[in-house]
């Protein structure tokens, strides 16, 4: 269940050294969500107040934490893809049928965490109507498989036309995803005016389809569209392929302030930049004005993860860094993320913290201090993650099978 980062190979002339900023990256999405969850279930609403500058600054870091999350989760990635020159067919490759094996294990979790067992139990029991409707949900580990499943198709599409880097391939497909979430996008606030004060139902898209289906793209429970979320792993592909391609730079100062300018030039220039795009476009009639501009605070939250790369990468290049504890925590996000949905949201049972125990009830301090002891909680256990990997290890063997070692 423990996902080690940067399995980096090795030969007995040269040990490449580890690239911990990529694992202080993970370790920091994480801490970030634990913090995030825990603290957004339990401050009381009197509290969220944008004329307090202190939850101005919270809301916004906590806005930080799913483009971090998907942007590490594509840069490793694609990092460890790309570490080989492989000649291996497409299907015969090691991380290619690792990388499937992640995506079928990402679906599975990201659906079963949906169950609720007591929801059921109660519906049988007192004999009213069974509702499965939210078990369609499309969730955080299901946009991630999404992504990856992404990552995959586009590299196998790279070693068929064997032109260029594959780094552009992951660009233009983000590209792509983000213009595709500009127009749903656009839909959505024009479906949100249409169905306001009024009683009329929301027109999810596709209209006619399963929700299963249209909760991928716009349905009742579609927060983590993979339209929404897809091109933020796309992008970390990319910038993995630059890691890769000059991970013998990354110790170099100049490298890590480059990642800084960028993430400056982003937040800065973006917008703006996207306003011409959005004029152009309308003047040929491709599109209504504003729809691009919609989506500029997706490249900016990307900005602002490279310039977290770039502070770590000068972090990790300056400095000896020494926690390995807190390193453990970034190879670990799968059983962290699923356990955390678990205690707090009433995961696969349906009863958990919120609402039961915590419930936007709570003052500012409390809540932080529910944060902090949930944090220390998910660091010690995967301190000791150890003996409960074989106990899960064991369990997914007979859950699973069908599958071959590879």
């Amino acid at each position: 269940m423990s996902e080690t980062l940067l399995e980096l190979k090795t030969t007995e002339k040269v040990k490449k050294p580890r690239l911990q900023f990529i694992d202080m990256a993970r370790s920091f999405a994480i801490l970030l969500m634990l913090e995030g969850h825990f603290t957004g279930a339990a401050l009381a609403n009197q509290y969220r107040n944008e004329d307090y500058i202190l939850y101005n600054i919270w809301h916004n870091l906590h806005g930080l934490t799913s483009p971090l999350f998907f942007t590490v989760t594509g840069l490793v990635f694609v990092y460890l893809l790309t570490g080989t020159n492989s000649v291996e067919p497409f299907f015969q490759n090691s991380r290619v049928k690792k990388g499937f094996n992640r995506v079928s294990m990402l679906l599975f979790w990201g659906y079963i965490i949906q169950l609720s067992l007591w929801s059921i139990i109660k519906s049988i029991y007192y004999g009213t109507p069974l509702h499965l409707d939210w078990f369609a949900a499309f969730h955080v580990l299901q946009s991630i498989a999404f992504g990856i499943a992404f990552l995959l198709l586009i590299y196998g599409i790279h070693l068929f036309a064997k032109k260029g880097d594959i780094l552009w391939y992951y660009l233009i497909a983000a590209l792509l995803i983000f213009i595709g979430y500009s127009q749903m996008k656009a839909y959505i606030q024009a479906d949100e005016l249409r169905i306001a004060g009024t009683a009329l139902k929301a027109n999810y898209w596709p209209n006619g389809f399963p929700s299963f289906i249209q909760n991928l793209f716009y349905g009742k429970y579609s927060d983590f569209s993979f339209m929404r979320y897809a091109g933020y792993v796309l992008l970390g592909g990319m910038t993995g392929r630059i890691i890769r391609k000059y991970e013998h730079l990354t110790k170099k100062n100049w490298f890590g302030i480059t990642f800084i300018l960028i993430a400056i030039f982003l937040n800065v220039f973006i917008q703006s930049i996207l306003v011409q795009v959005d004029s152009f476009t309308e003047m040929i009639g491709l599109c209504q004005k504003g729809v691009y501009e919609l989506n500029s605070t997706a490249f900016m939250r990307f900005g602002q993860v490279i310039g977290l790369l770039g502070i770590l990468m000068l972090i990790d290049g300056n400095f000896k860094v020494k926690a390995p504890l807190f390193l453990k925590l970034g190879q670990n996000t799968l059983p962290i993320y699923v356990i955390h949905v678990i205690i707090l949201y009433g995961g696969i049972f349906g009863i958990g913290l919120k609402p039961d125990v915590i419930n936007l009830n709570l003052s500012p301090y409390e809540s932080i201090g529910v944060s902090v002891i949930a944090m220390l909680s998910f660091t010690i256990m995967v301190k000791y993650i150890e003996p409960l990997e074989e106990v899960y290890n064991s369990v997914q063997k007979k859950m699973f099978f069908w599958r071959k070692k590879n």
